[in-house]
């Protein structure tokens, strides 16, 4: 396996990773910016996933 990113995975990372925001943590991660950010990113990369599943899909 190679160590380098993509292009699609960076360009996906700019247009649908936001900017550090804690009314977006859990409560509990609200005084871990590091975790309650990565969490975060972590769902939305989940969301997007399903979504592309989906419409792929609906294709077939």
């Amino acid at each position: 396996m190679q160590n380098e990113i993509p292009f699609i995975v960076q360009d996906l990372y700019i247009n649908f990773v936001t900017e550090p925001n804690p009314k977006f943590w859990p409560d509990r991660l609200k005084d871990d910016p590091v975790q309650g950010h990565a969490l975060w990113a972590f769902y939305q990369g989940l969301r997007l996933g399903t979504q592309l599943n989906g419409a792929c899909l609906e294709k077939i």
